[in-house]
């Protein structure tokens, strides 16, 4: 099990993916909805900073591995011994074929 002084980091990608996904749940689903998701993802990123090493690799080569927040929503991440990166936040009712680009 990891310590959680890891430091986390957000790669670009990941702050804009986040944005994006914040500014439709609040334009489609409203505020509480928006506030109810963004909890959990918060707490999801927790689990992620407890024990990363549980998550299944996604793509080994990079090191990437996923951790499904919700069935419309994943968390792509990477770690070291210091550091856990969040490299995306993919909505899964998207194409996969974008989760290329993690690759």
């Amino acid at each position: 099990m990891r310590n959680m002084a890891n430091a986390l980091i957000w790669s670009d990608k990941a702050v804009e993916e986040y944005d994006r996904l914040q500014q439709y749940l609040y334009e489609e689903w409203g505020e509480i909805i928006t506030e109810r998701v963004i909890a959990d993802i918060a707490q999801t990123i927790k689990r992620i900073q407890k024990s990363p090493e549980h998550f299944p690799l996604f793509y080994k080569k990079k090191n990437i591995r996923r951790c499904v927040a919700s069935p419309q929503t994943s968390i792509f991440f990477r770690f070291s011994n210091s550091t856990i990166e969040i490299a995306s936040i993919f909505d899964n009712r998207q194409n996969p074929k974008k989760l290329r680009k993690l690759r």
